[in-house]
C-alpha cells in the first residue's frame, strides 16, 4: 500500500508491505518483521523508535552470531554493501 504526506504520531507503525512517500512520523514505535519489502522516500523521524521482529529479527540474530563467532569479516563485507547500496540479488555498484 502506498501512502503519501501523512503524519503518523504517536502511533504503532509496520513498515512491512507498504511505501512511505514524504510521510512524517512523530513519536511512533517503528517496526520491520521482513515479512515483505518496504520503501521510505523522503520522510522525516522525530522522536521515533526502531524495533525488529519476525524473520527480520532472526537475520539480525545471525548477524551478530556471525560477528561474534569468528565470522566479522562477511559481516563487515554485508554491512559495506549496505552502505554503497547493493543488496542480495543485484550486481555490485562500483
Amino acid at each position: 500500500m502506498r501512502i503519501s504526506e501523512h503524519t503518523f504520531e504517536n502511533q504503532d507503525v509496520v513498515l512491512d508491505f507498504h511505501e512511505f512517500d514524504h510521510c512524517t512520523f512523530k513519536n511512533c514505535k517503528v517496526a520491520i518483521h521482513g515479512t515483505g519489502p518496504c520503501s521510505l522516500v523522503s520522510c522525516g523521524f522525530d522522536g521515533c523508535t526502531f524495533g525488529f521482529a519476525g524473520p527480520a529479527a532472526n537475520t539480525l540474530q545471525i548477524m551478530t552470531m556471525l560477528y561474534h563467532g569468528g565470522f566479522r569479516d562477511i559481516v563487515e563485507a554485508t554491512l559495506e554493501n549496505v552502505r554503497k547500496g547493493n543488496h542480495p540479488g543485484a550486481p555490485p555498484k562500483a
